[in-house]
């Protein structure tokens, strides 16, 4: 005699003492544990990817690098940054130098809404941009050498 009773969640077989199982109870009780535990695993809605999560736990990234003077330098990213801030430290965010020329030293960049002249985000590095002559009375110092630079980066 197959299984008398139940479970209550699933309706898997409990078998009572006198009961015999047979192949088919198995054959049923397994199609029932992979169709819940299957759609609730693959269910997206119910569960985050594992970019998700470090979205989540880890949304930002800080990273320190030293310049080294060559006029477009690319470092390789670690994940698919939405956006990034950089700096040099030990300076203001825009100086002046003895041309009159605006010399950028800090910069916002975002795959999201472009970048600027001095740098290029990428899904998976950083373009930095050192100019020895202005443009447009702009010079680009994102990898002036042995410069300090700081990159705060958001997922």
């Amino acid at each position: 005699m197959a299984s008398t009773s139940y479970t209550e969640n699933l309706g898997l077989c409990a078998w009572n003492s006198t009961d015999k199982p047979k192949r088919i109870d198995f054959v049923n009780d397994n199609a029932k544990i992979d169709a819940q535990l299957g759609g609730h695993i693959f269910d997206k809605s119910m569960h985050v990817t594992t970019q998700e999560k470090a979205r989540i736990y880890e949304p930002y990234k800080v990273v320190t690098y030293a310049g080294d003077g060559t006029q477009s330098r690319t470092l390789s990213l670690d994940y698919e940054y939405s956006f990034a801030i950089v700096f040099q430290k030990h300076y203001p965010p825009v100086t002046t130098d003895n041309s009159g020329n605006t010399v950028l030293r800090s910069a916002v960049v975002g795959r999201m809404f472009g970048s600027n002249s001095g740098l290029v985000l990428k899904s998976d590095s950083i373009v930095l941009l050192q100019q020895t002559t202005a443009t447009d009375s702009m010079i680009n110092n994102f990898n002036e050498k042995n410069g300090q630079y700081v990159m705060i980066l958001f997922k």
